[in-house]
């Protein structure tokens, strides 16, 4: 197992047993939550932090005092995580969504001793993204009418043409919709910022399309279950997951729609502050991973960055030893 070194950074020295407070793990973190509701984290944050930290709470076991937790403490839960034979990017993600408790714990001084979470060192993977093939397979219209059937197909194509994150297009109203000016307002997002997206013309034919199946009043979600709720992410997730394979494409996560708008931006020469601002990463280094180069497009530049060879002169016997 390899680690990236988790640095101890002091100890709060010269405290006597009076000035030691003493509280156990589940009290920091529920305190850590009841904070982070007042600060106005989405509700997809917090249910992502009490997801990750069950299995942190499962390895310590009930009533394990913050005194008691050290750099050692995280290396022994990665090994714990590594025996239910999770991949270490998988453990990584779990070791960021504890870790703000853990800081948390240690500005309050619940924690004694201040340490850098200790991540694992994995291979970095190559993104997926659709060719174009596969991205014209499942633009086509469904053969069914019936109004799940377009929605699915609805937000497979606002996927495509915008790079929305799934949470940012569960929340979508119909009254973010400007048909007239054709732009989207998005004002749910990661980073708490409305963004503004624009409508392709292709997209706007889909989305007008929609409306005049979906009906419904301005502050209804553009993609409601058939009981007029919020779409669980789930239930999105199933739904597309099941579209791709009806049209015979494996890959199906949500998230590769954003990995391929990006790169198609990229390789299209959009401005690298415009695609930013389309999706909302807070740094051009964020948007960086998630642009994913293709062999074809790198062979294709190639050629005016390599050296040139002279053919005018030709340098090499040919094979069969003639000239």
């Amino acid at each position: 197992m390899k680690l990236k070194k988790g640095i101890s950074k002091g100890k709060q020295l010269f405290k006597n047993e009076s000035q030691i407070i003493k509280k156990t793990y589940q009290e920091a973190f529920k305190e850590y939550i009841a904070i982070s509701k007042v600060r106005g984290l989405s509700e997809d944050t917090i249910k992502t932090y009490y997801y990750h930290n069950k299995y942190f709470c499962e390895f310590l076991g009930k009533n394990k005092n913050c005194g008691g937790l050290d750099v050692k403490t995280i290396e022994s839960y990665v090994l714990f995580l590594q025996e239910k034979g999770m991949k270490g990017t998988t453990i990584n993600s779990y070791l960021q969504n504890i870790s703000p408790v853990l800081k948390y714990c240690m500005k309050k001084g619940y924690i004694f001793e201040y340490f850098n979470i200790p991540y694992v060192k994995v291979q970095q993977e190559h993104k997926e993204i659709f060719t174009e093939d596969e991205l014209n397979t499942l633009l086509q219209p469904p053969k069914s009418k019936d109004f799940v059937s377009i929605r699915v197909y609805t937000c497979v194509w606002l996927l495509a043409s915008t790079g929305l994150r799934a949470s940012e297009l569960r929340h979508l109203k119909v009254n973010n919709l400007n048909m007239i000016d054709r732009i989207i307002t998005c004002n749910y997002t990661k980073n708490k910022k409305a963004r503004y997206l624009p409508i392709s013309s292709s997209l706007y034919e889909v989305l007008d399309n929609y409306l005049n199946l979906r009906k419904g009043d301005g502050e209804d979600y553009l993609f409601p279950t058939v009981y007029g709720d919020i779409l669980s992410r789930t239930s999105l997730q199933k739904g597309i997951v099941k579209y791709c394979h009806q049209r015979g494409i494996k890959k199906s996560g949500i998230h590769i729609y954003r990995h391929t708008f990006i790169t198609r931006s990229v390789e299209k020469n959009v401005s690298p502050l415009i695609l930013k601002n389309i999706t909302g990463h807070a740094t051009f280094k964020q948007l960086n991973n998630y642009y994913n180069s293709r062999m074809s497009s790198m062979v294709e530049v190639i050629d005016n960055i390599a050296p040139q060879l002279n053919k005018k002169e030709n340098h090499f016997k040919k094979r069969g030893g003639r000239k």
